[in-house]
């Protein structure tokens, strides 16, 4: 519930927007990733290939977990764009006491 409210405030702030182009994107992202092949950089389209795409896109459910998928790829890099991460040395010590606080924390 945390990540749908915080996700959705940073969509509507920063005008993240997923497009019929970014769903085709992935749709032959797959079918090349369940082939084994690399995506054709050639950008000679094939028919076979337009016809799966177009196939998904009409694929309500392919669709809304497409959408959902990119649109959380475009949030968690809008995020890593502005986050301020600072790198901290610790021990393995260190480390696993402030990992037993946070489980803690949790429970």
């Amino acid at each position: 519930m945390k990540w749908t409210l915080i996700s959705d405030k940073i969509v509507r702030e920063n005008n993240i927007e997923v497009s019929k182009d970014d769903l085709a994107q992935l749709a032959k992202q797959q079918l090349f990733g369940y082939m084994g092949m690399p995506e054709d950089s050639s950008g000679a389209e094939q028919s076979w290939v337009n016809e799966y795409v177009t196939r998904m896109m009409s694929d309500r459910k392919f669709v809304e977990d497409a959408y959902h998928r990119i649109q959380t790829d475009k949030v968690l890099g809008w995020a890593e764009e502005h986050a301020n991460a600072n790198d901290v040395p610790v021990t393995v010590e260190e480390f696993t006491k402030e990992l037993e606080k946070h489980q803690h924390h949790h429970h």
